[in-house]
C-alpha cells in the first residue's frame, strides 16, 4: 500500500456518484480527503458536465487545485487556468443532435416535471436528461441504475445512431438520467490519453477511478488508456482514497 500511495502521481476522477451525488456539491467530510490528496497529487476531474458545474461540485474551495476535463474532456483547463483545448461542435451537428433528441423523447414517453429542464447545449457536448436535470435525487438514482434503461432505447432506435455517426456524433448514456452526444471518439478516454501526452505523464503512474467502468458505461472508454479502478459512489471512492493514495 505504502508503494502504491508512491507511485501513483496522477489521478483522475468521473464526477458524479464518484466524487459527488448527482449534480451536488462535495460533501464537507470528503473535502477534507480531497484537500490531502490535491497537496499529494496531480487531480484531473471528467465528466460531461460544463467547467462551472465542476466548481460548483467540487466547489470554489479547490479552485487552481485539479485539471477539469469538461464535456468529456472536449474543454480542458489546467489547474492554473489555462485552456489546453475546446472544440465546440458544429451548427449541423447540433441540429442532427436535436432530433434524435425529440425521437428519443417520443421513445420514452414521459411526463416531466419541467421541458425546460431536459437538455443543455454545453458547446462541445449536448446532454440529455430523460427527467430533468434537476428533479429530485432519488427520483433520479430510481430512474436507471445501470444504464440499461437508456442502453436499451438504443438499441431500439438504430437509425438515430446511424444519422448521429454519420454526422460525426457519438451518444452513451451518462450520469444518472443523461444521455451525452459529443464527437464521435472523442470521448473520456480519448481526452485522458490526450491530457497525458500532453503533460508528460507515465500512464502506470496515472489511475482513473470511475462509477461507470462496466461495458456501455461512460467511465469504460479509460479502460486500457490507464488503469482504473470501479467504485459505486462518493463513500467507496473517499475511503480507497484514504486508504491507498494519501498520507
Amino acid at each position: 500500500m505504502r508503494g502504491m500511495k508512491a507511485t501513483l502521481k496522477h489521478i483522475c476522477f468521473d464526477l458524479d456518484k464518484t466524487l459527488t451525488a448527482s449534480r451536488s456539491p462535495m460533501e464537507p467530510a470528503h473535502q477534507e480527503t480531497f484537500d490531502r490528496l490535491c497537496a499529494q497529487k496531480d487531480v484531473v476531474v471528467v465528466t460531461g458536465g460544463t467547467l462551472a458545474q465542476i466548481r460548483e461540485q467540487i466547489t470554489p474551495r479547490f479552485d487552481g487545485r485539479y485539471i477539469a476535463l469538461a464535456q468529456s474532456g472536449n474543454q480542458a483547463v489546467d489547474a492554473n487556468g489555462e485552456e489546453l483545448w475546446y472544440e465546440p461542435l458544429t451548427d449541423e451537428q447540433i441540429r442532427v443532435i436535436d432530433a434524435s433528441i425529440e425521437t428519443l423523447k417520443k421513445h420514452f414517453d414521459l411526463r416531466v416535471r419541467d421541458e425546460g429542464d431536459l437538455v443543455e447545449n454545453r458547446g462541445a457536448l449536448i446532454s440529455y436528461s430523460v427527467i430533468g436535470f434537476h428533479e429530485a435525487i432519488d427520483k433520479k438514482y430510481a430512474f436507471d441504475p445501470g444504464d440499461a434503461r437508456r442502453s436499451a432505447a438504443l438499441a431500439a432506435l438504430p437509425e438515430e445512431v446511424r444519422k448521429l455517426r454519420d454526422a460525426g456524433i457519438e451518444v452513451v448514456p451518462a450520469g444518472t438520467t443523461t444521455y451525452s452526444f459529443y464527437a464521435y471518439g472523442k470521448h473520456k478516454g480519448h481526452n485522458v490519453a490526450r491530457l497525458i501526452e500532453k503533460k508528460g505523464w507515465k500512464e502506470e503512474e496515472c489511475l482513473y477511478i470511475g462509477d461507470a467502468l462496466f461495458p456501455g458505461g461512460n467511465d469504460e472508454t479509460v479502460i486500457g488508456v490507464i488503469p482504473t479502478y470501479a467504485v459505486q459512489n462518493p463513500e467507496e471512492t473517499f475511503r480507497y482514497i484514504e486508504e491507498n493514495l494519501v498520507s
